[in-house]
């Protein structure tokens, strides 16, 4: 038996492999269905670039080496980057490829795993494990609207299916959703069909651009900006509007346009980022068209009115880009079957299962990245796991998890009642290191090493950092990897930093005195 099965070998997979090693586990499988390691990411559409720079993309503890920052992988790079990693690691001896699992099942007579798992393959053959770590991620299921029954003259397709622009060309396509797979198929669509059109329902997520000149924006997702208190999102946006709006170009207009579109009361601080700068351009260069919700469907799809007067006739194709189901994974016991990573503590454990059955990589970082917050949950399924960390008793799990279920809701409004895996990147790593015990050692640094704090502060809130003290850190490494990272630029972020930092600390002293 086992002591742990993982299922899927992607970034979530691969890093828990990693970490269960690390803490003396290695009586452990990984199953991926595919041929090789990347899992559902590798096969994703061709031209797929990451918005997550690789400052942010990157693991704590495997630099990508000093000519790979500020650059954006490929869909391809990631997955070398990943494959390097594994086999740095070793992990990649503990995968087998070409294992489709169809059934998980609780041995005994309950579906709780308390006598352990039974795993089973497409291919007949089954596995016996102490513990599960469900690592396929939560992308799975095409998530479409209600009217997409009503299509019945018209070619559709998932975003999930798309690979390229060939099919489109001089087509009349209509692309439903504008997140960053959207808003990258949009650009595309947009330079060979006859007419492109994004219908929005609300907004896009907030658009900033991959770079920022030769630097790659996500390095001002740092401390100095995103700990300030939330309300500061409403004037963080409107100078960033104004800052967009002065460059007076056509693609920073589209900008502005789209960002006016977001109703979030917090701004920038209460929704998800579209790091791209695709769906502007698509605007402002090929003639694309934004419309508003889909409201009327006519002639099979073929003419269709919007929420915003508009109808638009003639369609070809239809690409949603929609996003996915919290849907049943029919693999797992019936009891889990349909599990919601708000009512999992830190969206990852069930607390009448405990570690028996592990969720990964159920979580959507609004800004910052996803690979960071999959490492760190990594980290502490692995702690407990080898028996070097205790979960909380389980009411006071239940009421860490509806306490981060209602920030997170009052944060993100309707986008994290419709996002189920939506969390605040700041607020979930913070709150996941000081359950590890990683928390950065900020006041440390500032008296004894001021460089090192301002690269902490006013740098990229990336990974590494997370590994300067505590279970699993590596000091050394992490200072030479942390000091290698872009240079702290005095730009207009960092000096917004400054001043909300100034303004709530002169606050905080008046409602003192």
């Amino acid at each position: 038996m086992y002591d742990c099965i993982i299922i899927g070998a992607g970034p979530s997979g691969i890093v828990a492999i990693k970490e269960l090693i690390e803490q003396g586990i290695t009586n452990i499988l990984c199953l991926e269905k595919s041929l090789k390691l990347g899992g559902t990411f590798s096969q994703a559409y061709d031209n797929l670039k990451l918005t997550s720079s690789t400052t942010f993309s990157m693991f704590s503890d495997f630099w990508v080496g000093d000519n790979g920052i500020n650059k954006f992988w490929t869909k391809d790079e990631a997955v070398e980057y990943w494959s390097d990693y594994s086999k740095n690691f070793e992990a990649d001896q503990h995968i087998r490829y070409k294992s489709n699992v169809t059934k998980i099942e609780s041995i005994g007579d309950n579906d709780l795993g308390e006598n352990g798992w039974k795993v089973s393959l497409e291919s007949e053959n089954s596995f016996l494990c102490k513990r599960v770590i469900l690592a396929i991620g939560n992308n799975r299921i095409p998530k479409y609207p209600n009217w997409k029954s009503e299509l019945q003259n018209i070619n559709f397709v998932h975003s999930k299916s798309y690979k390229n622009a060939i099919p489109y060309r001089g087509k009349r396509v209509l692309i439903v959703g504008g997140g960053e797979s959207g808003s990258d198929i949009a650009l595309e669509v947009s330079k060979v069909a006859q007419k492109c059109w994004v219908s929005l329902r609300n907004s896009t997520g907030w658009v900033v651009p991959r770079k920022r000149g030769d630097v790659a924006s996500d390095n001002s997702t740092h401390r100095a900006i995103w700990n300030l208190p939330l309300s500061h999102g409403t004037i963080l946006s409107r100078r960033l509007i104004k800052r967009e709006r002065s460059q007076n170009k056509p693609i920073f207009n589209a900008v502005v346009k789209l960002n006016s579109l977001v109703t979030s009361k917090y701004g920038i601080r209460g929704i998800y980022g579209t790091k791209t700068l695709a769906l502007p351009k698509a605007m402002a260069n090929y003639g694309c068209e934004i419309v508003r919700e889909v409201i009327t469907i006519e002639q099979g799809g073929k003419k269709i009115h919007t929420s915003d007067g508009k109808i638009l006739e003639d369609i070809d194709f239809i690409i949603f880009s929609t996003g996915y189901e919290n849907s049943k994974i029919e693999m797992l016991p019936k009891e889990l079957q349909k599990t919601d990573p708000r009512n999992l503590y830190k969206h990852m454990i069930n607390p009448l299962i405990e570690d028996r059955f592990i969720w990964l990589g159920w979580v959507r970082a609004g800004f910052g990245s996803q690979f960071p917050i999959i490492e760190m949950q990594a980290r502490l399924a692995s702690l407990i796991i080898s028996k070097k960390h205790k979960l909380p008793p389980l009411i006071e799990m239940e009421c860490i998890i509806s306490k981060d279920k209602a920030e997170n809701l009052e944060r993100f409004q309707e986008n994290a009642y419709r996002i189920r895996s939506l969390v605040d990147y700041h607020n979930f790593m913070d709150d996941m290191a000081e359950v590890i015990g990683c928390t950065p050692p900020l006041t440390k640094y500032f008296f004894r090493n001021i460089k090192l704090w301002i690269k902490l502060v006013f740098g990229p809130t990336q990974s590494t950092q997370f590994r300067l003290k505590g279970p699993g850190q590596k000091n050394k490494q992490a200072i030479q990897i942390i000091n290698k990272l872009p240079e702290v630029r005095l730009n207009k972020v960092i000096k917004e930093g400054i001043k909300g930092r100034i303004r709530y600390s002169f606050k905080s002293f008046i409602k003192t005195s």
